[in-house]
C-alpha cells in the first residue's frame, strides 16, 4: 500500500453553516476548505512507537504524511512492558523501532517482586520521560532496581495545522 503525502501541511477551517447551506451556490472557496479539512481529518491521530528504557525521553515524532514535528502537548503515551532485565550491551534502545535483545541476568539478586513502568504524560514536569522499575526480594530486604525495558506508542492527535 502507497504512503500518503500532502505537499503543505493541512489545518483545519471552520466553516459556517451558512457557506454550505441548501439551495446556495458553493464556492471555489468553501471546496477548497471542505478538502483541507479532509485532509487534517486524515492524519488525526497518527500512531508511532519505539524502545526505551529508564530516563530515556520518547522522541518528538515527525509525520511521514507531511513533515508535522509534533509538540509534547499533542503526545499521549501508551506503555508495553517488555522485560525486567536491561537491554542486553550494545543494543540500542532511545526510540530504535528494532526490539533490543534482553541482557542474560537481572539487575537484582534474588526473586522478581515488583515493576512498574511509565511515561510522563504531557501534564507532568517532564512530558515524555521513561520511567522503569524494577525490584527484587532477596533474603527479606527490597532491592530495587531501574532495570528493565519498554515499548511505548506514542498518539500524536493535532491541536491545529
Amino acid at each position: 500500500m502507497a504512503q500518503m503525502t500532502f505537499a503543505v501541511i493541512p489545518g483545519f477551517v471552520d466553516l459556517p453553516d451558512s457557506a454550505i447551506a441548501a439551495d446556495q451556490p458553493l464556492t471555489d472557496y468553501s471546496l477548497t476548505k471542505i478538502s483541507n479539512n479532509a485532509k487534517f481529518a486524515a492524519v488525526r491521530p497518527e500512531t508511532f512507537y519505539g524502545w526505551y528504557k529508564n530516563g530515556e525521553t520518547v522522541l518528538l515524532p515527525t509525520s511521514p504524511v507531511d513533515g508535522y514535528v509534533y509538540s509534547r502537548q499533542e503526545l499521549e503515551y501508551e506503555v508495553a512492558a517488555w522485560s525486567s532485565r536491561s537491554p542486553a550491551s550494545g543494543y540500542a534502545t532511545n526510540g530504535s523501532l528494532t526490539r533490543p535483545a534482553r541482557a542474560s541476568v537481572n539487575q537484582g539478586a534474588g526473586t522478581l517482586y515488583d515493576m512498574a513502568f511509565w511515561v510522563q504524560e504531557k501534564n507532568e514536569a517532564n512530558p515524555g520521560l521513561v520511567h522503569c522499575y524494577v525490584s527484587f526480594w532477596n533474603n527479606g530486604t527490597e532491592v530495587i532496581t531501574n532495570g528493565g525495558f519498554v515499548k511505548v506508542r506514542t498518539i500524536a492527535t493535532r491541536l491545529s495545522g
